[in-house]
């Protein structure tokens, strides 16, 4: 594995103290998970021209950061939905005895236990244990302490979680490699494609590592707790910040134009005030760091865009802010390509680039050609959309629909307002009254009908 002094040799005096900051073993165990590969396969020179390029790309946000990795602000917010069971977590980890009572209530969202939020299994194991306790209508709090004899530790948590609506949290901007590969991973029941998983067909995972090496991207979190952390069962850490919620942001090289992509893992429904409460931590950052007024505009003339495909396309130019006295610019993201870790010299084709990736790592041998289908407008492994390669698709029958007088014959002249959503094209005398098969269908009818 690499080690500080070989990553530092020859190396530009001012970004030594920077890579210094890095926990090398980590993020190799990341690049490692990454690729598929072990630990043993991962070349140390890749890994030092990833953090070089990092360190060259990243110096400038390492200035504003005041010379750190990371900088954290404490924040306050209206508790949601998923907060709730993320602080359920937290306490069956911290408790562990008790976890398999707490992950029962971890849709409830008062501490009023309420009969619509918990389980049938929940309800008969409380009838058969505790036949003289009515569980709907009691509070949580009072459960774990009379029925389960919970700790008075344990029971003040869970009324705090349950009663308190604000929450205490700490919202950090990072640009620490290890921050960034782990983007996704936590100990919570929260997933998104960029998690480092393998056997995962549907990873953009490439994605952690293009904002890494790229001149734009940092990453932001709310977190509350850090510990320990195995990841995929094989790469352990002594100790990484637990993701309640992340959301990566860019900004370009004047400073002056900021991009936010979706918070996961509640894009869905997280409320407009704490999107606007995370904007404005950044703006405020940015604007102290270069001297300008904390003043900015929803652009619309600016643009941001990936220059190689790696992750998936979440970068809308709605999402891009402005200062208010700079110019309309535009951004460029995942503007470094990614050579593959075991050290071949090849680079990685993006995940988003339309092969079909096999889900086994992210390296040089890890896709397989894909063929564009204008028809489904997107990459499938159809091939040139002919009946044999694509009989059987839905797009494919609808733009080919068999004739409804004969389902055994395609339809020559098809109108998509007649075509069913099974492929089948209804036959009428306004559209087909030119066409042989009707003429045809309808002639031996008058022939019959004249006969008689």
């Amino acid at each position: 594995m690499l080690k500080i002094n070989k990553l530092i040799e020859g190396i530009e005096e001012k970004y030594i103290p920077m890579l210094k900051k890095v926990n090398i073993a980590d993020f190799t165990k990341c690049i490692a998970e990454l690729s598929g590969y072990n630990l043993n396969e991962i070349d140390d020179e890749v890994i030092k021209d990833y953090l070089l390029t990092w360190a060259k790309n990243k110096y400038k946000f390492y200035l504003m950061l005041n010379e750190k990795l990371r900088v954290d602000k404490q924040i306050f917010y209206k508790k949601q939905r998923d907060n709730l069971k993320s602080d359920i977590k937290d306490l069956s980890q911290q408790f562990p005895v008790f976890a398999p009572w707490l992950d029962y209530f971890q849709d409830c969202t008062s501490n009023k236990i309420d009969d619509r939020e918990i389980s049938w299994k929940l309800k008969d194991l409380t009838m058969e244990l505790f036949p003289k306790f009515l569980l709907v209508g009691s509070s949580i709090t009072h459960f774990f302490k009379k029925q389960l004899n919970a700790p008075d530790e344990l029971v003040t948590k869970i009324g705090r979680i349950f009663e308190n609506d604000k929450v205490t949290g700490t919202h950090t901007i990072s640009i620490d490699p290890v921050d960034m590969m782990l983007a996704s991973e936590n100990p919570y029941d929260w997933h998104s494609c960029y998690r480092l998983e393998t056997f995962n067909d549907c990873s953009h995972a490439d994605g952690c590592l293009a904002a890494v090496l790229d001149s734009t991207s940092l990453i932001t979190y709310v977190w509350s707790r850090e510990g320990e952390y195995c990841l995929d069962d094989k790469y352990k850490f002594k100790s990484i910040r637990y993701k309640k919620m992340r959301q990566w942001i860019a900004i370009n090289d004047k400073m002056t134009l900021l991009h936010f992509n979706d918070v996961y893992p509640q894009k869905s429904d997280i409320n407009e005030e704490l999107l606007m409460q995370f904007r404005y931590i950044v703006e405020a950052f940015v604007s102290n760091y270069t001297k300008t007024e904390n003043k900015w505009t929803r652009e619309n003339n600016s643009s941001i865009e990936r220059e190689y495909r790696y992750g998936y396309n979440e970068y809308f130019d709605s999402n891009l802010y402005r200062q208010s006295d700079a110019e309309d610019d535009s951004m460029l993201v995942y503007d470094k390509v990614i050579k593959c870790p075991c050290g071949c010299g090849e680079c990685l084709i993006g995940s988003d680039e339309g092969f079909e990736y096999k889900g086994e790592g992210f390296h040089h041998d890890c896709y397989t050609e894909g063929f564009y289908c204008e028809l489904c407008e997107d990459y499938c492994e159809g091939g040139d959309c002919t009946e044999e390669s694509c009989c059987g698709c839905s797009y494919w029958e609808q733009a080919h629909p068999s004739c409804s007088l004969d389902c055994s014959e395609r339809c020559i002249n098809p109108d998509q307002d007649y075509v069913s959503f099974d492929g089948i094209m209804e036959a009428t005398d306004h559209h087909c009254s030119e066409c042989p098969h009707w003429k045809e269908c309808y002639e031996e009818d008058d022939e019959e009908d004249n006969e008689e």
